[in-house]
């Protein structure tokens, strides 16, 4: 190992291994969660296994999923932040909510959350029931 190199490895946070990341042997914790659902799944073949996890999806999307993505892509009109939401898509939410569960009296500025995907969505739930003083164990990035 050259000085700059030793200079450098003595740089990384100690929450990160320190001195000793990238060194040691040890399993990355997503590679544990990985052999733990490959575990599960192989213990439970049978039983559907919603992974939660992170990562790319197992499968690809659909196809018109795909093309509908591109159209709406190539629109200038859906250029920009999307800020706290896009109004028809709050009041599309509310609607869903009503016709699909019988949700009635929601507002959209009010019970709606917009996210990019479910992950951050899934990741901000538990600040609905973490009060001051609450202990709290999630993995970062969570």
């Amino acid at each position: 190992m050259t000085s700059k190199e030793n200079y450098i490895q003595q740089l990384f946070a100690d929450r990160l291994g320190g001195n000793k990341f990238g060194k040691d042997t040890k399993i990355y914790k997503f590679e544990k969660i990985k052999r733990a659902k490959r575990a599960a799944m192989d213990a439970n073949p049978n039983k559907e296994l919603f992974d939660l996890g992170v990562g790319e999806p197992d499968e690809m999307a659909f196809p018109g999923v795909i093309k509908t993505l591109q159209l709406e892509a190539e629109k200038p009109e859906n250029r920009g932040y999307t800020d706290n939401g896009i109004e028809e898509f709050k009041v599309a939410a509310i609607n869903y909510m009503d016709n699909v569960f019988g949700v009635k009296g929601l507002d959209p500025n009010k019970h709606v959350n917009h996210t990019i995907g479910a992950k951050p969505g899934l990741a901000m739930l538990p600040s609905i029931f973490i009060n001051p003083g609450d202990i709290t164990l999630m993995t970062v990035p969570g």
